[in-house]
């Protein structure tokens, strides 16, 4: 059987959602993510590269170092916990409901590494 692209219910092969509300939610999380899409990627970036700039600065200075992999990982974590956008290829997997799930838990993985490097970083000084 065929499943429902938003909450993976199984549904006939001549349909795409189970309901009119499994389809509005579909079309309107791609609008939403369309509209976000730049600023998005642009935090995100900027979030990885503190992180990795973070890990070099740590060898020379910890606190300094400590401090941007903290607000790099607190700053990516906060954006994928309230705003995940999953990858095409996750949300094909696992359909978008179930996707989106995943990804807020990633993002409070990340939230919590980002946290702890925080609480790190301050018994330093």
């Amino acid at each position: 059987m065929k499943q429902c692209d938003y909450c993976a219910k199984e549904i006939s092969y001549h349909e795409m959602y189970c309901s009119k509300e499994c389809e509005d939610n579909y079309t309107a999380y791609f609008a939403k993510r369309a509209k976000l899409q730049k600023l998005l990627s642009s935090l995100n970036i900027l979030g990885t590269c503190s992180i990795g700039v973070g890990i070099f600065l740590y060898a020379l200075h910890n606190i300094i170092g400590s401090m941007m992999i903290a607000l790099g990982a607190l700053a990516v974590g906060l954006i994928t916990t309230f705003l995940p956008t999953p990858t095409d290829n996750i949300i094909r997997k696992f359909k978008l409901k179930k996707a989106v799930k995943y990804t807020r838990y990633f993002g409070f993985l990340l939230d919590t590494l980002g946290l702890g490097v925080l609480i790190f970083a301050i018994t330093l000084f």
